[in-house]
């Protein structure tokens, strides 16, 4: 048996907790006590478990590492033992469960009892987060030649052929998974090694399981083990190798499966750019609100950066194909014989078909996402320029009011003329001069900015604090001095208020009709 996990991204840490737990049961429910010797290693890691994990205290740069890492095993006749080894940025945990002759346990009675060490393992529920893959592996080896020629008895040489009795005996006595030869496309092969390999796995595509059935010739057990369990230096075999960058080609097919579909995100990708032109057809008519384009804009820029949104996906896209064509390579190597059939043609087939289809992601995604640069780059502009021309044209108001203001002030001074103003109430005068032109410059402030709330809040307290001092003339200029403080401020606050309620009810009015 091999399980693959991940040592990086977010489920490193529960990858790292099952593997634990996995290891730990091996040792209290198979027996596997102790550890192998003639390792180099102990019964468990020297320097901890998080030091399997980059970026902790004490752990080496895992991209260029590789090795065993801890071995164990159950004294006594028979191989019961697992061994724990670093793939670059993968944690493997190999089990073999070779039983001696005279216990009588077959590939059914090791299958179940693994299946136990693994339920017992799931202690929660994210127990396959940062799990690749896995494989179970049933071994075999031939009798001594059969004194019986085919087709009659076994030849001392595996064969897979459809209809032989090999393949016959597979069927019949491997475990399987439930819908493992319901419409399973491919038979058995003899790889070069000379060795007959099926796989009795589900037929999905995205299976995370994979079982296989390895047949040897009867004097090919040495082989056979640097093949599926360990080699001379204690590495990862061969068969190994392959099923790791095979469960990394099919962890990232669930992945993107995962995903939010491409169809969808360029679909709303549509609805918004379609939104967007509109706007700004519109806008070129004179017949479209600041506000709808701004609106539409925004909406744009979100589709654009938001998480699952197109540059997310794009880039994300890109490096899963990276990631796919790396595996595919590596299988295409560790393979032997890039026309290999069974297993071998459906990874092989995978592979292609998946490359293929994440470059047409990337295709149309970078398609989408250029669009989507365009038409934000003509909202943009058509945004500026109707900013431009309100602000422009409050400029232009506010220049003729203060101008007209000042020209007032500026002949009563050059003519002596003196306004008949009581005293009490040019304070209140003073005042309102200065919240007017404190409203003037509000009013620029919300035409620059009217998305931000911040600026309506801020007309709306000028608004309030003009009208609190026109109601301080009032109060002083009827009350002809005579009002306490008490009277003027509660006339003031009277006049504040009376303000910001016609302040809050034509700015509702105008966001309702025309727009900030």
């Amino acid at each position: 048996m091999h399980l693959f996990v991940v040592t990086t991204g977010d489920d490193r840490h529960d990858a790292l907790a099952f593997v634990r737990n996995l290891w730990n049961t091996c040792g209290e429910m198979l027996g596997m006590t102790v550890p192998v010797e003639g390792t180099g290693t102990g019964l468990e890691l020297g320097d901890g478990w998080d030091t399997c994990l980059p970026g902790a205290a004490g752990s080496a740069d895992v991209r260029g590492t590789r090795g065993l890492l801890a071995a164990r095993k159950r004294p006594g006749p028979g191989v019961w033992q697992a061994a724990l080894r670093r793939e670059h940025d993968v944690l493997c945990l190999s089990v073999m469960l070779a039983p001696d002759a005279a216990d009588g346990l077959g590939w059914a009675e090791l299958d179940a009892q693994w299946s136990g060490v693994v339920r017992a393992s799931r202690n929660t529920q994210r127990h396959e987060a940062g799990v690749l893959g896995s494989a179970r592996l049933y071994l075999a080896r031939l009798a001594e030649p059969d004194p019986l020629p085919p087709p009659n008895g076994f030849s001392a040489v595996p064969s897979a052929a459809p209809e032989g009795p090999l393949t016959a005996y597979v069927r019949t006595h491997a475990p399987t998974a439930d819908d493992a030869w319901t419409g399973w496309p491919y038979a058995g092969v003899v790889v070069p090694l000379g060795f007959a390999v099926w796989e009795t796995s589900a037929s999905q595509d995205a299976r995370d399981e994979r079982r296989l059935l390895v047949v040897a010739a009867h004097d090919r057990d040495p082989e056979l083990t640097a093949w599926v369990w360990t080699t001379r230096t204690r590495a990862l075999p061969p068969l190994g190798k392959y099923l790791l960058h095979a469960a990394k080609l099919r962890y990232q097919l669930r992945v993107w499966a995962s995903a939010e579909g491409i169809g969808r995100l360029r679909a709303a990708t549509d609805r918004v750019v379609g939104d967007v032109l509109e706007k700004t057809d519109a806008s070129h008519r004179g017949a479209s609100r600041h506000s709808e384009l701004l609106d539409a804009s925004r909406a744009l820029v979100d589709l654009q950066a938001r998480e699952r949104g197109l540059v997310d996906r794009s880039t994300r896209s890109r490096e899963m194909s990276r990631t796919v064509e790396i595996a595919a390579a590596n299988l295409e190597a560790l393979s032997g014989d890039p026309d290999l059939d069974g297993l071998f043609a459906d990874d092989r087939a995978l592979s292609e078909w998946f490359i293929q289809r994440l470059d047409d992601d990337v295709t149309y995604l970078e398609a989408a996402l250029r669009r989507c640069t365009q038409v934000g780059a003509l909202a943009d502009q058509l945004v500026q320029r109707s900013l431009q021309r309100r602000q422009e044209t409050v400029n232009l108001g506010l220049t003729g009011a203060i101008g007209a203001i000042l020209m007032s002030l500026a002949a009563v001074q050059s003519l002596q003329y003196t306004v008949p103003l009581p005293g009490s109430v040019k304070p209140a005068v003073v005042a309102a001069l200065g919240a007017l032109a404190l409203v003037a410059s509000l009013v620029v402030l919300r035409v620059v900015v009217p998305e931000r709330r911040w600026s309506l809040a801020m007309l709306r307290l000028g608004a309030g604090a003009l009208g609190g001092t026109v109601a301080w003339i009032a109060a002083s200029a009827l009350g002809g001095g005579t009002l306490g403080p008490g009277w003027t401020w509660l006339c003031a606050a009277a006049g504040t208020a009376v303000a910001l309620a016609a302040a809050a009810a034509g700015s509702g009015r105008g966001d309702r009709g025309g727009g900030a």
